[in-house]
């Protein structure tokens, strides 16, 4: 495939679960530049439930022969969060394009190789950071990267649900288990981490982390996670994740304004921005406020991962790095690498400021 040659991506799922049944394969469905030929999963009723939807996909029975299958330029892996890595490193060996879920990987080693295979085959690798193509979101982005709040001067981050083990499927066990990247860090706080990292332009260079278990007791090592950091420039902040109560709020202060951003962090579409500007008199007067809020009636329930899809084809058609590249994505997981050693230790870690790749 050459970008002269082609004008649509050939994309094969990996993993048949949720997101990609009622997320992605409806994006592909109804992308521009994409079509879904391909189908993996270990578990035959949720390979035959998706292929409902894509009756032409091939489905595969095994990893190894999606990869084999010449017809997929790219895969969408949609597994949990321990198998990102290793099936990572296999669909570049065969040399097909990547876009893998968040986290990308347990940790920042796992993630420098698997950028580094990527590199070595001549593919592209993008973390499935959905939430950024949501318009709320990114009318946010404009309005600081425009240079309407001034200095960023503190940044905050809360995103959380209520986890139920008892609703848990076998399959999705994991998600309380550190081990195979489940715990509220991985599955909640990497939103936190990318979103501010993405809005205000800068990286954590130091983190002090506290861990609490307040509701599941025997669940899992902690269901609450609070850290402060300071960036590169030193700006200060807080993250929260934690799965005793259900919330999405991001906060940034300004030197000239403030903003708010809510509900923007879910699989459906939605959100919420409100923003005061401040005039030049002394007293930080509120001169303009401005509100964005996502109509879901007026988009698809699936919008953010159409954005996704569309948007990673047009940068691999185009031979240009996409956003949330996984060179960037290994710096966040070298964030939560920090939190997570400031939560072992009890003292503030230091981060790389470029980690290795």
């Amino acid at each position: 495939m050459t970008a002269s040659t082609r004008t649509t991506l050939r994309w094969g799922i990996v993993g048949c679960g949720q997101i990609a049944h009622d997320r992605v394969a409806p994006a592909l469905a109804v992308a521009r530049n994409g079509d879904l030929v391909a189908l993996f999963d270990p578990d035959r009723a949720r390979l035959d439930r998706l292929r409902g939807q894509a009756p032409t996909a091939a489905a595969h029975d095994t990893l190894d022969a999606l990869l084999a299958d010449e017809a997929v330029d790219a895969v969408y892996i949609a597994t949990p969060n321990h198998l990102h890595a290793e099936q990572t490193l296999a669909a570049a060996a065969a040399g097909k394009h990547v876009l893998v879920e968040k986290p990308m990987a347990l940790d920042a080693a796992e993630g420098s190789r698997m950028v580094e295979a990527a590199d070595r085959a001549g593919v592209t690798l993008m973390v499935a950071y959905m939430t950024l193509f949501n318009p709320a979101f990114r009318a946010a982005k404009r309005l600081v990267e425009g240079g309407a709040l001034g200095e960023i001067v503190a940044a905050r981050g809360r995103h959380s649900y209520v986890m139920t083990p008892e609703s848990l499927s076998d399959a999705a066990v994991w998600r309380l288990d550190p081990r195979h990247g489940g715990g509220p860090l991985m599955d909640v706080g990497v939103y936190s981490i990318f979103t501010l990292r993405e809005l205000t332009g800068e990286r954590p260079r130091s983190v002090s982390a506290i861990g609490a278990l307040k509701r599941l007791h025997g669940k899992t090592e902690v269901d609450t996670i609070l850290f402060t950091f300071l960036t590169e420039q030193g700006t200060p902040g807080v993250v929260e994740a934690n799965f005793t109560f259900g919330s999405s709020h991001y906060e940034l202060e300004g030197t000239r304004g403030r903003l708010a951003l809510s509900g923007h962090v879910s699989q459906l579409i939605g959100g919420r921005l409100d923003a005061e500007l401040w005039g030049d008199a002394k007293g930080r007067s509120v001169a303009e406020r401005i509100v964005h809020e996502v109509e879901p009636a007026g988009l698809p329930p699936f919008a953010n991962y159409l954005g996704e899809v569309e948007h990673f084809a047009d940068r691999v058609l185009a031979g240009r790095e996409p956003i949330a590249a996984g060179r960037v994505a290994v710096g966040d997981l070298a964030v939560a690498d920090a939190v997570r050693e400031s939560l072992r230790t009890g003292c503030r870690v230091e981060i790389a400021a470029e980690p290795s790749v």
